[in-house]
């Protein structure tokens, strides 16, 4: 717990004590020096038990007043002094979302099994961490959410690589028979499911594309790249080694302006570099972002003051009464 304002919970504590103690003691010596109405028998009132008895109670009421009144200080300077209970959050494993992004369009008939390979060996390194499939063509298809079920995520990844077949053919891609590779659009259906918009998670996309455009899009490559960067989203691409240089280099601008890069597979790839890369970024990125928040830490004080005035106010009551 911190304070905002320290020095004026300080004044509010020293200005309070000084009236609490003006007003037990300015009536006394007002009372001092007033003149005393002379009893003759004042000593032997005093000793009556009855008088005794009531002289304590009328003590002990002062007392609890007395206590009452420092505690309701207290907790009014304590609110005067904003006590605020402070907290960061930076990265850490299990904060991660990856969305894995698979064109499976015609031209990528004969890399797309090995892409899905590739995706099954980069889960096993981040393991742990949330991870969805999303397959798509001219249309999108949403193999499995985000979810950290390791065994699941590999169950799911083995059945989609049985499903895409020889043909490349996933239901659900496709809205015509020829089929559409709208690269664009599959991106946007990807940073579509990244959930828990309000919690402070690194959000990746792995894109496998060869970003060869067949068809009319809802979106361009760069409306649903501008999409990734305003949201925070690192999109990673992975691109087959025959493809075309420009198509090559336009993925591989559009993914590092998002703070990822673009990568080649071959038959066989080592897709450490890939999980590296996205562990390494991912870390950079919310070590940047990691920041202090803090929440008003008042319900305490408040009872505190509130406690010690009704208590003060029933102690005064009763001493007045007797």
């Amino acid at each position: 717990m911190a304070l905002m304002l320290p020095w004026a919970g300080l004044v509010v504590a020293v200005v309070g004590t000084a009236l609490l103690v003006a007003a037990r003691w300015w009536p006394l010596r007002l009372r001092r020096r007033g003149k005393a109405v002379p009893f003759a028998a004042a000593q032997r009132f005093r000793a009556l038990p009855r008088f005794r008895q009531l002289a304590k109670q009328q003590l002990r009421w002062l007392l609890l007043e007395t206590i009452s009144m420092v505690l309701a200080v207290a907790g009014i300077a304590m609110l005067i002094a904003r006590p605020v209970e402070a907290r960061s959050w930076a990265s850490a494993k299990g904060n991660r979302d990856i969305m894995l992004c698979l064109d499976v369009s015609g031209s990528m008939a004969g890399v797309d099994k090995n892409v899905l390979q590739a995706f099954s060996q980069l889960a096993g390194q981040l393991e742990g961490e949330r991870i969805g499939l999303m397959m798509f063509d001219s249309t999108g298809v949403v193999v499995f959410p985000l979810t950290d079920d390791s065994s699941y995520i590999q169950e799911q990844l083995a059945a989609a690589e049985q499903e895409i077949g020889e043909n490349n053919t996933v239901v659900g891609t496709r809205a015509v028979d020829t089929g559409t590779s709208l690269i664009a659009d599959g991106l946007m259906g990807c940073l579509e499911r990244f959930d828990h918009r309000d919690q402070h998670r690194s959000r990746t996309v792995v894109l496998a594309t060869d970003n060869q455009l067949s068809g009319e899009p809802l979106y361009s490559l760069e409306e649903a790249f501008t999409r990734a960067r305003r949201d925070e989203v690192l999109v990673f691409g992975v691109m087959p080694v025959e493809n075309s240089a420009s198509a090559t280099q336009e993925l591989t601008r559009a993914t590092r302006e998002t703070g990822g890069d673009t990568m080649l597979l071959a038959e066989t790839v080592d897709v450490t570099s890939i999980s590296d890369a996205v562990a390494r970024t991912q870390r950079a990125a919310l070590a940047q972002r990691s920041r202090l928040e803090s929440e008003e830490f008042t319900w305490p004080w408040v009872g505190l003051a509130l406690v010690g005035l009704v208590a003060a106010a029933t102690a005064r009551n009763r001493r007045e009464r007797k």
